[in-house]
């Protein structure tokens, strides 16, 4: 589902400017201990899964609702090119963009939900650069028949 998103972000986020990516390219910088050269760029990550309500078995079958959670990393600069423009100021019109273009979509129309918005925040401030983390989840179910 990760290419998925990739590919929705890179379509319909205009501020990225098609510079969106999965966590292979994230674990590289961090394994050499980097931030990203060209910013605003984004990492798409599955975070895991989480049972979203009890359990129900009715009529011979076993069904739970659960959320596929993913985060995108956002990297911005700082500063403008020349260090004079705070890009940070920025940030929130970039938040609100990459949440438009996820939330309410769903990348599988077999999914029992679609993309809900959960949270963004400041993960980290280092080097002149500040790393957003956005997290989404998609709804869906588990159908078992015993």
């Amino acid at each position: 589902m990760t290419p998925e998103i990739i590919s929705r972000l890179k379509i319909k986020s205009s501020s990225l400017s098609g510079r969106v990516y999965g966590a292979a390219a994230l674990a590289a910088l961090m394994k050499d201990n980097q931030v990203p050269k060209v910013t605003p760029c984004a990492h798409v990550l599955p975070t895991g899964l989480t049972g979203r309500k009890p359990a129900d078995a009715a009529t011979g079958a076993f069904v739970q609702s659960y959320d596929y959670g993913f985060a995108v990393v956002l990297s911005l600069r700082a500063h403008d090119a020349l260090g004079e423009r705070l890009v940070l100021d920025e940030v929130l019109p970039q938040i609100v963009e990459i949440a438009k273009a996820l939330v309410g979509w769903t990348p599988d129309p077999d999914t029992a939900g679609v993309f809900e918005f959960r949270q963004a925040r400041l993960a980290s401030f280092a080097r002149g650069v500040a790393i957003y983390e956005l997290t989404f989840a998609l709804q869906d179910q588990l159908r078992i028949i015993p």
